[in-house]
């Protein structure tokens, strides 16, 4: 498989994570934070920079980890918060978001990204859960089929991942919006440990069944890009129980499940987010290396 890692796990400036990807055998590099801004909000220079250091180390680009339609409303009405300071986000309406998205798909042919990632919408504050019934899905459809608008023109493919401080945390509501949307350009950004620790309270109950293996049976010819992080579950940690930490010690079993991926014929890459500690981090960049490598 071809293994990644989103950069600012290890540094938000581009030459040194880059420097860490290289000595540690990866080839391919994920871009979010470059430089205290979310990758599609780099100027020409910014990119072109960026285009240079990649070449010097020789790294390739697996995805652009875009914010667009995160911090995000899905009605009008709707109010959502901002997120952690760390985490760099473009924010606004709709119109504001797919301005976002073609920058990007501007970045992305630029740097030689396959793929760009969209968000299904921040979960509202105003409003209770659970989220993603049909009407929700149906609105999130509506919007991604205009970003699959954009995208088209630059031959990038859009991967949707399931974010559980969105509307579909689940791999199962993703799949049934890749089918709704079904368009060739839109395809799914599957985060194992994301559906593992969605909030149940937030999900209708008809998205509960699936377990992570049957995700990954079902999920598989649809997913164009794969996310990892880990967590463990401890139900003494309140109010968070779902515990971060490296990729290879918590309780989502990778060595089990991404040979089914591989089985089925992914070939795309699968990229470390371990949102943990910079030791922890490294930890992880070694496992993915020796085990996926």
């Amino acid at each position: 498989m071809k293994c990644s890692i989103i950069t600012d796990q290890i540094s938000d400036k581009p030459e040194e994570a880059f420097s860490v990807l290289r000595d540690a055998g990866y080839e391919y590099a994920e871009l979010h934070n470059i430089d205290h801004k979310t990758i599609e909000q780099l100027d020409d220079a910014e990119v072109q920079r960026v285009k240079r250091l990649l070449a010097q180390y020789d790294l390739k680009v697996s995805n652009l980890a875009s914010t667009v339609f995160f911090v995000c409303p899905l009605y009008p009405a709707d109010h959502v918060t901002g997120f952690d300071a760390s985490f760099h986000t473009v924010e606004g309406a709709k119109e504001a978001h797919l301005a976002h998205l073609k920058r990007a798909c501007v970045i992305a042919e630029e740097l030689g990204s396959p793929l760009i990632r969209l968000f299904p919408f921040r979960f509202p504050d105003n409003r209770k859960p659970p989220f993603g019934d049909t009407a929700d899905m149906d609105a999130i459809a509506d919007a991604m089929k205009e970003a699959s608008d954009i995208a088209a023109p630059y031959h990038v493919t859009l991967a949707v991942e399931n974010c559980p401080y969105s509307h579909l945390p689940k791999g199962e509501m993703t799949l049934e919006l890749i089918r709704r949307v079904d368009r060739p350009n839109v395809r799914l950004l599957y985060d194992p440990a994301n559906s593992y620790r969605a909030v149940k309270e937030n999900v209708p109950d008809r998205y509960l069944s699936w377990d992570l293996a049957r995700e990954f049976t079902e999920l598989s010819p649809y997913i164009a890009h794969v996310h990892i992080k880990n967590y463990h579950y401890d139900p003494a940690v309140q109010p968070k129980p779902f515990v971060h930490v490296s990729a290879g010690a918590g309780d989502i079993r990778y060595e089990e499940l991404l040979p089914k991926l591989e089985a089925a014929g992914y070939t795309g890459a699968v990229s470390l987010e371990p949102e943990v500690g910079l030791q922890e981090t490294m930890e992880s960049v070694k496992w993915m290396k020796e085990r996926f490598g």
